[in-house]
């Protein structure tokens, strides 16, 4: 997941300043969008990927095979998200399925027909999935959202997982059974996108997303993404083939790669 070039590792531990830089920029990102995905807020997965990066340069030291730094740095983002990192926002509602499915139901409303064409009421749309499927891997604990993150969306291998998250292969499947199980059987009685039964749809929730400030036109409540990422309508076409454990993960996999700049920020309070 992280992958960092063994010459600017050993640069770096040397002291070069522009192979830190580069490394910093190597790294941000993967962080990130792990981050986000655990804490489920753009703020606070800005906060910990900061931390991160300050601890990944402190102890950059401790690296005895460069060409391992990039595991190195996974584990030691998965460590600080799982065990070290405060409670974050979304996970200070201590959500739970039931309690999210109940949220969910009330006040859907169907938008008016000229929404349809209207450009903004679109992004908002696509802002409210993107939330929506961070806000559900709250409902699972820190072990079992880092196996589901790990082994549904970011597709590790068993060994990388659990590598990743210092513990044995055997612990990580189960983690990631329970968890997988926990998150399909929500989306497909919940989710619209994947069960044509279930009443909830992402444009539902538009009004009373708007009323409660959730979302706003005109002002992103999602960090930008590397690329643009596939419509509502596109991602219901590609889980409508999928079987059902599968659709879950699909609409899982659907959000884009979150940009971020925070690294400079990390490396602008470390210069002398």
């Amino acid at each position: 997941m992280i992958t960092l070039d063994p010459e600017l590792v050993t640069a770096a531990q040397e002291g070069g300043r522009d192979a830190l830089e580069a490394l910093v920029r190597a790294t941000q990102r993967p962080v990130f969008n792990l981050a986000i995905r655990m804490l489920g807020h753009p703020n606070d997965a800005e906060d910990a990927t900061q931390e991160i990066l300050v601890k990944m340069i402190t102890h950059l030291g401790d690296v005895r095979e460069p060409a391992a730094a990039g595991a190195w740095a996974h584990k030691l983002a998965c460590r600080h998200l799982v065990h070290v990192r405060r409670q974050g926002t979304l996970e200070a509602q201590r959500f739970t399925f039931n309690g999210f499915a109940a949220d969910l139901e009330d006040g859907l409303e169907e938008l008016p027909d000229t929404a349809a064409e209207d450009q903004e009421t679109q992004v908002l749309i696509e802002e409210i999935k993107v939330g929506c499927t961070l806000a559900l891997l709250t409902c699972l604990t820190r072990p079992l959202r880092a196996a589901y993150i790990l082994g549904e969306i970011y597709d590790l291998s068993d060994a990388e997982a659990a590598a990743a998250l210092e513990i044995q292969p055997a612990a990580f499947r189960q983690r990631l059974r329970r968890a997988r199980a926990l998150v399909t059987d929500f989306l497909q009685a919940r989710c619209g996108i994947v069960s044509d039964a279930a009443a909830c749809r992402c444009d539902r929730r538009a009004s009373k997303a708007q009323r409660h400030g959730r979302v706003q036109k005109g002002r992103a409540s999602i960090p930008p993404t590397a690329r643009p990422a596939p419509t509502i309508a596109e991602v219901r076409t590609e889980v409508a083939k999928l079987e059902q454990e599968r659709a879950a993960t699909a609409l899982m996999r659907s959000n884009a790669s979150f940009t971020t700049d925070v690294g400079r920020l990390v490396l602008q309070a470390l210069r002398p």
